[in-house]
C-alpha cells in the first residue's frame, strides 16, 4: 500500500505531498532527508538514488533533471517495487504535464498543486485487494452481490470467470476503496502460474466454506496448497450457512482446526443487515491486516540503492 507521496522541487522545497496515514513525522523533514540522501549519492559519484529500503517500508524515487524535481512514493516493504515504480512514473508524467510552467517560475506557493489530489486518488493510490475463495456453492458470489456497483468480469486462459468489484470505504484513514474478488479455489490453485501476479499482490484472502464437514475437510487441504503460493496476504475464514444448525460446525471448532480467525456468517437473506455485517467484517480485516501494519516510525536504518 502507498502510504505517502512527495514531490520535491529544486533546493529541497516540498511542492506537493499527500499522506494516507496518520504520522507524527513532518513531511518537510522527510523531504529534506530524501533530498540530502539524493545529493549525497551524487557527491560520491553513486548516481541517482532509485530507492531507499527500510526495514518496514521503501522510498521509490524518480527524477526530472531539467527542473531538478524528485518524485517519491513511500510503499510497504512487501509491495512489489515494479508496480510502485510504474505508479511513480505515471505520477511524474502527469504532474509535469500540468505544472511544468508553474515549477519553472515557482514562487513557493503550494496551493496551486492541491488540485493534483484528484488524480492521485483515481490513478496512483493502489486499493487493497481482498479475495473470496472457495468451492462452488459456498456463497462467494452472494457475498459479492451484497454490494451495489459495477461488477468487472474477466476470463482467464481457460475461460474461467474471474469476478471482482470496487467497493468504497468511509471513515478509514488511508483507505477510500478496496477491490473485492471471488474465485474458485481449485481453479486458482491448478492455474496458479497464470494467476501469479495476483497472488503476489493480494492483501487479504478469505477462505469461504459452507461450514459442513466435507467442505471443511477439502478446504483445509486446499488451504495447505494455496498458502505457500501467496506472497504477503493474511488468511481468514468466513464460515457461511451458520443458520443451518444441524449441518454447520461451530466457529470456534473451525478456528481450532485451521488456526485462523473465523467469521460466522449466513447469506440466506440478501438484506441490509446481512450487507452491514459483511461490510463490518471487511473493514475489520482491512484495519488489522493493512492499517495496523503500517509503521509510524522514525527509524532510519536504510539501505540506499
Amino acid at each position: 500500500m502507498i502510504s505517502r507521496i512527495l514531490i520535491i522541487a529544486s533546493g529541497g522545497l516540498l511542492a506537493y505531498s499527500k499522506s494516507f496515514i496518520d504520522s507524527p513525522v513532518e513531511e518537510d523533514l522527510v523531504s529534506g532527508f530524501l533530498t540530502a540522501m539524493a545529493n549525497f549519492a551524487m557527491e560520491i559519484k553513486g548516481g541517482q538514488v532509485k530507492s531507499l529500503n527500510f526495514r518496514n517500508f521503501n522510498f521509490i524515487y524518480s527524477y526530472d533533471e531539467d527542473l531538478d524535481v524528485i518524485f517519491v512514493l513511500v510503499v510497504d516493504i512487501d509491495d512489489i517495487e515494479e508496480e510502485a515504480r510504474e505508479k511513480v512514473e505515471v505520477m511524474k508524467v502527469e504532474f509535469l504535464k500540468r505544472f511544468r510552467k508553474s515549477l519553472e517560475d515557482w514562487s513557493g506557493d503550494v496551493t496551486q498543486f492541491r488540485e493534483f489530489d484528484d488524480f492521485v486518488d483515481k490513478h496512483i493510490f493502489i486499493p487493497p485487494k481482498i479475495l473470496l475463495v472457495g468451492e462452488d456453492g459456498v456463497g462467494k458470489t452472494s457475498m459479492l452481490n451484497l454490494f451495489p456497483g459495477e461488477t468487472v468480469l474477466e476470463l482467464d486462459e481457460d475461460l474461467n470467470e474471474i469476478i471482482q468489484k470496487p467497493i468504497k470505504v468511509e471513515g478509514m484513514q488511508g483507505i477510500k476503496q478496496f477491490v473485492l474478488r471471488e474465485m474458485n479455489i481449485e481453479e486458482l490453485i491448478e492455474n496458479s502460474k497464470y494467476h501469479r501476479p495476483y497472488l503476489n499482490t493480494v492483501d487479504i484472502v478469505f477462505l469461504v466454506t459452507n461450514s459442513g464437514a466435507s467442505n471443511l475437510g477439502r478446504t483445509k487441504k486446499h488451504y495447505s496448497r494455496l498458502k505457500p503460493m501467496v506472497k504477503k496476504a493474511d488468511f481468514y475464514i468466513i464460515a457461511n450457512f451458520q443458520d443451518l444448525k444441524d449441518q454447520a460446525f461451530e466457529p470456534d471448532k473451525i478456528e481450532k482446526a485451521f488456526e485462523l480467525k473465523v467469521f460466522p456468517f449466513s447469506t440466506k437473506e440478501n438484506n441490509d443487515e446481512t450487507k452491514s455485517k459483511m461490510y463490518e467484517i471487511l473493514v475489520q480485516v482491512l484495519q488489522k491486516s493493512i492499517l495496523d501494519k503500517i509503521p509510524i516510525s522514525k527509524e532510519v536504518d536504510a539501505d540506499p540503492s
